[in-house]
């Protein structure tokens, strides 16, 4: 927020703190946040920022493009898109393909379809309830997920959840403009290289990420009915492809209980993750919205497609694992490939990927625009530099890392999108101890201070339960590239615990560290 676009403050949240232990602090004082005095110094400070600024308003006023970053949203500033748009907006995220790679690993690993339908189903039901508490802050606060970190990890701690929250928005941003360019590849049989593909959807995702947060919200709301529809197409298409054995399971014993483990590690993963970008696009919402609406809506939005779609995953893995042909074409074309293939006549199949590639959108427009916000917490000279640049440099890292990755897809989700899951877990559960626990005994949240070193905790309790929920996983994670002790006891090829050891660890550790941060700083 400038400071010349700031007429008055926000006040209203003093009248009610004496009502609840959670309210805000706020303060009556007119001056101006001190943070913001400093990013407007810093900008008026070097030629380069005091211009790139001024484009950045001069934009807004013609095209309706978002000038704030990272800057804490009052409520006399929110401009509240509709309230389904908590449903809407997951729904344009997760109904396209992204997820069907990932439903795959499943019988993949071995297990029957009927097996990770199952653990499709509950890990989703689970790993869901983690964003949907994180969503319920931002309206609360008017800050993005990462800002209200703050409050648990100290400004220094909450850098380091900004980087890990960017290495996790970028591995899914390189997964769909993969899945994206395998599509594009398969429908011009192989005359559209697959670089070509991932730099068609890269440069989409960087154009209307730009924009910022309005446009992102009314792309959303639309994006995903045509996407929909064509999952549905594709169930039914795809069905006669389907494993005539569905319940048979190539392992047995130790061994089947450590790929299921290991199976609702990687979806578990996925749901959870979205936890620390969930209530960026929740800050233009009222402070007074029922925090059991937010949290409903937004479970709602994650389930329904996350499983819709996974279970879809689980039943193409069958089919690579049953169907000699197809099985072929995925492994030379990836899984653009095999959609392709199971669709007819061959007109509909090529203008059903062109679309299915559209959809991919949606997905990573929303892991760069909410890892450009992450960037900004880095520092004041970080908010300094406009939102839309740092656009730009996390597109070109997704392009970069996406091309040197796109024939290794499925060791990138195997590995990725399980111990994504080890981090999130820790973060959330820290967020949740701070939230309904600690912040009741320190009067709620001082709104005045997520820019002050001196009054927001110094953050060492938050960053120590993070490092040691992360070094707990270590003892029970099971990846290509590592099998831990403790996962190397179930099955020949391990079973992830990680999740659970992290967890465990975290709900130890945390209040015990932060109530000897309390007696000794204060805060």
């Amino acid at each position: 927020m400038d400071l010349e676009k700031q007429s008055h403050h926000d006040t209203k949240d003093n009248a009610t703190s004496s009502h609840d232990p959670l309210s805000l602090r706020t303060t009556i004082d007119p001056d101006v946040d001190p943070g913001e005095v400093q990013v407007t110094m810093i900008r008026q400070r070097y030629n380069i920022l005091r211009f790139l600024r001024n484009c950045e308003t001069w934009v807004d006023s013609k095209m309706n493009f978002e000038a704030m970053g990272v800057e804490r949203v009052p409520e006399h500033m929110r401009k509240p898109p509709q309230i389904l748009n908590m449903i809407f907006l997951w729904f344009s995220l997760l109904f396209n393909p992204t997820l069907i790679p990932i439903g795959t690993i499943g019988p993949i690993f071995g297990l029957s379809v009927h097996t990770s339908v199952i653990l499709t189903v509950f890990a989703t039901l689970t790993g869901s309830l983690v964003p949907s508490f994180t969503g319920t802050l931002c309206p609360l606060t008017g800050l993005r997920q990462i800002a209200v970190s703050r409050y648990a990890f100290g400004i220094w701690g909450a850098k380091l959840c900004s980087l890990l929250n960017i290495i996790v928005n970028i591995g899914f941003a390189v997964i769909a403009s993969v899945i994206g360019g395998q599509l594009l590849a398969a429908v011009s049989a192989g005359s559209l290289p697959l670089v070509v593909g991932i730099v068609i959807i890269v440069t989409l995702m960087f154009i209307i990420s730009f924009f910022g947060f309005a446009v992102i919200h009314h792309y959303e709301r639309y994006a995903w009915v045509f996407a929909f529809v064509l999952l549905c197409v594709l169930w039914g298409q795809s069905s006669k492809y389907f494993s005539p054995t569905p319940g048979l399971n190539s392992l047995d014993g130790v061994d089947y209980t450590g790929a299921c483990l290991s199976y609702f590690a990687v979806i578990f993963g996925l749901c959870s993750s979205w936890c620390a970008i969930t209530g960026d696009y929740y800050v233009h919402y009222p402070e007074n919205t029922s925090r059991w609406l937010v949290f409903g809506l937004t479970y709602v939005g994650q389930c329904i497609p996350t499983i819709f779609v996974g279970i879809l995953g689980n039943y193409f893995g069958g089919i690579i694992q049953s169907n000699t042909d197809l099985s072929d074409i995925y492994y030379d074309g990836g899984i653009g490939a095999l959609i392709l293939a199971t669709q007819s006549p061959t007109g509909w199949a090529k203008f059903s990927c062109i679309f299915f590639f559209l959809s991919f959108l949606a997905n990573t427009i929303a892991n760069i625009y909410s890892s450009a916000l992450s960037i900004q917490l880095w520092g004041q000279h970080f908010i300094a530099v406009p939102r839309f640049l740092w656009c730009f440099v996390l597109s070109a890292i997704t392009l970069a890392l996406a091309w040197g990755g796109r024939n290794k897809l499925e060791t990138i989700i195997n590995n990725l999108v399980s111990m994504i899951g080890y981090w999130t877990v820790a973060f959330a559960t820290i967020l949740f101890i701070e939230h309904f626990w600690f912040r009741r005994r320190l009067g709620g949240y001082d709104l005045t201070a997520w820019q002050d070193n001196k009054r927001m905790p110094v953050g060492v309790a938050g960053v120590a339960a993070l490092l040691i929920g992360i070094g707990f996983s270590f003892l029970g994670m099971d990846q290509t590239w590592y099998v831990a002790p403790i996962a190397r006891k179930t099955g020949s090829y391990g079973g992830d615990v990680g999740d659970e050891l992290t967890l465990a660890s975290v709900l130890i550790s945390y209040p015990i560290l932060r109530m000897l941060e309390i007696r000794m700083t204060g805060r």
